[in-house]
């Protein structure tokens, strides 16, 4: 990762001392295999989502596995859609729909891609998907953006887990009902090798302790709110929409819902939710009173890094 930091993150982190910036750089610079070995108990410590790595197959049974089912077709369609899947995880002796078999499906989908990465897959791809997810590009970006905010995990962990795919797919319906998952699944993909999920580095420097929720609007219940510092983010087919940061999450959201904080904002997103024929979605990110979104500044270096690299449609260009 870059060690080049945009003026304001840096301005930020300042203003937390130097013992804090240099214990993030510090943190930076350890090994690879460290720093996911810390990752992983993080994740277990917060209750997210494990990622099974271990390998089950040796390598050849993997790339016969792949040889056998994927029709000509890459890797990545393999992920993509569920029929090839299904049909490469069957030629492991994995029953895709078998609960107790969720982490050997994991395993062998990030067998199949080390081995690709690799270079030793030694399958031809002849065969290109003709599907078009490109409808399905917004939606696509809301989804799998959730999911890594919320698990702080890599796409391929996303696309290999049973448990994050149906999670991912759920967080796409509750934007677009109609949503595909193949299709959606397809669009992540796209989206990243168009860089256009490229990791927000402020959401990477410091520890957040972040607990991401998303709910549609028209369904929020105003007494469960949290009354705690964050991010929140209106969302619609379109994509995001509006982006700010508050003090306190269950007031401000009251405010904009009720037109009184900025009564231009409320009838536009009024009026979005109109066009698109169904209720705007809200996402949270919640933040620990003893994080570094308890400091107005910090939430809002993390606010504008969002604004500029989610673009949300009613915003003003930090």
């Amino acid at each position: 990762m870059s060690r080049i930091l945009p003026f304001c993150l840096i301005t930020s982190l300042l203003t937390v001392g130097p013992g804090y910036v240099a214990s993030t750089l510090a943190a930076q610079s350890a090994s690879s295999g460290a720093a996911s070995d810390r990752a992983d108990s993080d994740r277990a410590q917060h209750g997210e989502t494990q990622i099974n790595r271990s390998p089950s197959w040796t390598e050849q049974q993997i790339r016969d596995a792949f040889a056998k089912t994927h029709q000509g077709y890459s890797t990545d369609e393999v992920l993509v859609c569920r029929a090839r899947c299904d049909a490469y995880l069957a030629e492991l002796g994995i029953a895709a729909d078998n609960l107790d078999q969720f982490p050997q499906q994991q395993a062998a989908l990030l067998q199949l891609l080390k081995l690709r990465k690799s270079g030793r897959l030694n399958v031809p791809a002849i065969r290109r998907s003709q599907s078009d997810s490109s409808p399905w590009n917004e939606t696509a970006e809301i989804a799998i953006r959730t999911i890594l905010d919320r698990h702080r995990v890599s796409i391929d962990d996303v696309l290999c887990s049973p448990q994050l795919r149906l999670e991912l797919q759920a967080e796409a319906i509750a934007i677009s009902p109609l949503a595909p998952p193949d299709l959606i699944r397809k669009a992540v993909l796209r989206l990243r090798k168009v860089r256009k999920l490229r990791p927000e580095l402020v959401l990477r420097v410091a520890d957040w302790q972040t607990n991401v929720v998303t709910m549609p609007v028209n369904e929020i219940d105003f007494e469960s709110l949290p009354e705690s510092p964050g991010i929140y983010l209106f969302r619609s087919e379109e994509g995001y929409l509006y982006i700010g940061e508050s003090e306190n999450l269950s007031t401000r959201i009251s405010q904009h819902l009720a037109g009184s904080h900025n009564v231009g904002l409320a009838k536009r997103l009024s009026m979005s939710a109109d066009a698109v024929g169904q209720a705007l979605t809200l996402e949270l990110h919640v933040f620990a009173q003893d994080s570094p979104g308890s400091r107005v500044v910090m939430r809002r270096a993390y606010e504008s890094e969002l604004i500029r690299s989610r673009q949300p449609k009613f915003n003003l260009q930090p």
